[in-house]
């Protein structure tokens, strides 16, 4: 649990994290506003990562409870969980090169 400090601002007056007994993962989390009222939810989606001797979490869930809209980030599960992979050369990190390998 975090609760924000005397004197100081900021959109949350306390998070309530939770921890997975597994992984030690925070897998969800509680905003409150100024008031003390439950503002925000997140969530994170672990997701197998066959290559790593570690859980990871791909997929992201933030619900806004007093707009009632939510975001979603990260949808790697449908491709068969995380890779990881060698990382690019300044190279493969060109314009053309970027462009080059995208999908349309």
């Amino acid at each position: 649990e975090a609760t924000l400090r005397e004197g100081k601002r900021h959109v949350y007056s306390k998070r309530t994290f939770y921890l997975d007994e597994d992984s030690w993962a925070a897998l969800a989390s509680d905003q409150y506003d100024a008031r003390g009222q439950l503002y925000r939810a997140g969530f994170a989606y672990m997701a197998p990562s066959y290559d790593l001797p570690a859980p990871y979490t791909d997929m992201f869930g933030h619900y806004d409870l007093v707009a009632g809209i939510y975001s979603l980030t990260g949808f790697s599960a449908e491709t068969g969980g995380m890779r990881q992979t060698k990382p690019l050369t300044d190279r493969e990190w060109s314009p053309d090169s970027l462009a080059g390998a995208g999908i349309r």
